[in-house]
């Protein structure tokens, strides 16, 4: 008798690393052009170094927020340097250097890290289009990075194994979207809701949403709680307090919003408006807890 046929999850497609690697390896440089449904990046790479990233969509931050994130200058200094850099046509890192406000090394590190933070992104697109667009440039800075330097410390995604009888069930990429639309549906019979969705609190982009209007748009709504999720635990590790959040309630003059963590999966986080005149606030939280345990990635 042949054996059943078991499922096997292929790791996605590595679409932007191969244009990448392709644009590391030309003589000219150039930049790598990327685009999906929902994110769009830019690469430049200078003599076989990556040398700078440009992120939009969702969640997506600059560099020059890291830095003020950072407390290592003021939104003011930012503009100043940018107004110079427009000016004289000098580098935004190394005018920073030349003034004094951020020394080579701590600039240096946070830029690699933020370079890195983008890549994965772009990285970890399966459905994305990448164009790599030879172009000679000159680039007055020696704050390039090669892409090992950049890899170095960022884990590999395991390569999952086929599923096993004995085993916990293998969720395919399409079977796992199908999960989250479902659990997503059932967050909407919820009385009083009116949009829902799944986020990465990493990236601010969303997994998955349904409802939302032309008046509230559901996925900025998530780019912007992540930055409510980021603080609430920054300050939770300043004071000390080891523990998790259950849920985070936001009370509006009409509406509630609740933003609840994923217990089983670090970093995305669930995300409900509700009509306040129509929602039982008790009944809604104890719904969110069985949506959130019906999900499963």
């Amino acid at each position: 008798m042949n054996p059943a046929p078991r499922n096997v999850v292929s790791p996605p497609r590595q679409v932007v690393r191969a244009v990448l690697n392709e644009a590391l390896e030309s003589k000219l440089g150039g930049e790598v052009v990327v685009k999906s449904t929902t994110v769009s990046g830019r690469i430049f790479v200078v003599e076989r170094k990556v040398a700078w990233t440009v992120l939009t969509g969702p969640g997506a931050r600059s560099f020059s927020t890291a830095l003020i994130d950072a407390k290592l200058v003021s939104r003011e200094d930012v503009e100043q340097v940018m107004a110079e850099c427009r000016k004289s046509g000098g580098n935004f890192c190394e005018t920073l250097v030349a003034w004094g406000l951020v020394p080579r090394d701590t600039l240096r590190d946070l830029l690699c890290h933020h370079v890195t933070a983008q890549l994965e992104t772009l990285f970890g697109l399966t459905e994305a289009q990448a164009l790599f667009v030879p172009q000679p440039r000159s680039y007055a800075s020696q704050l390039t990075f090669d892409l090992a330097e950049l890899m170095a410390n960022t884990p590999q995604p395991a390569v999952p194994q086929s599923q096993s009888p004995s085993g916990p069930p293998v969720l395919l990429e399409g079977e796992a979207m199908a999960n989250v639309k479902q659990a997503l549906e059932e967050a909407m019979k919820i009385e009083g809701a009116f949009a829902v969705c799944l986020a990465d609190a990493n990236s601010g982009m969303t997994l998955g949403s349904v409802g939302g209007n032309a008046t509230f748009n559901v996925e900025a709504a998530a780019a912007g709680n992540t930055e409510v999720m980021r603080a609430k635990l920054k300050t939770m590790k300043a004071l000390g307090i080891k523990d998790r959040i259950e849920d985070m309630l936001i009370t509006l003059g009409e509406q509630y919003h609740i933003i609840r963590p994923l217990a089983a999966r670090e970093g995305l986080f669930l995300y409900i408006a509700l009509h306040r005149a129509n929602a039982n606030l008790a009944m809604a939280r104890f719904r969110m807890a069985d949506v959130e345990k019906s999900i499963q990635l």
